[in-house]
């Protein structure tokens, strides 16, 4: 029984599945195809990565220069709004750690996600202009060699 079950995936293989010379042919020829548009996709992929002059330095001080100054200038932001809030709590003969209102708590979360927004493209801005810069005076170096 073991013999007939492997004769017949012999015959599956070998093209005794009933399937003509041309129609075998014809899937090999499209394989062929889709191989070569993997090809091709490969192929612009790696001439983008060339002609892009950023460095993988560049791009990891794009990325993480905007994160860091963002979460730096978020702190600054909650320490800030903490001491004008305590400064405002002990104004009105309250604790300095009193809770504030729901009111204020929407308008320090506004006023720190406007903030932030403004910090985050700002240093995005800022990042972007030091690579560039960078890369000009790359540039201008090799081209007075």
């Amino acid at each position: 029984m073991v013999a007939s079950s492997s004769t017949a995936s012999h015959e599956t293989f070998s093209g005794a599945s009933g399937a003509s010379p041309s129609e075998t042919s014809a899937g090999a020829d499209a394989a062929i195809a889709g191989l070569h548009r993997i090809d091709e996709k490969v192929n612009a992929l790696r001439a983008s990565r060339e002609a892009d002059p950023d460095s993988l330095l560049d791009k990891a001080f794009k990325a993480t220069a905007p994160a860091l100054v963002g979460m730096v200038a978020g702190k600054v932001f909650q320490t800030l709004w903490d001491k004008g809030r305590a400064r405002r709590n002990l104004c009105k003969g309250l604790a300095a750690d009193a809770p504030q209102g729901l009111a204020m708590s929407l308008a320090f979360a506004a006023a720190s996600a406007a903030f932030g927004a403004v910090i985050s493209q700002l240093s995005d801005r800022g990042s972007q202009a030091l690579v560039d810069r960078r890369h000009r005076k790359s540039q201008a170096k090799s081209q007075a060699k």
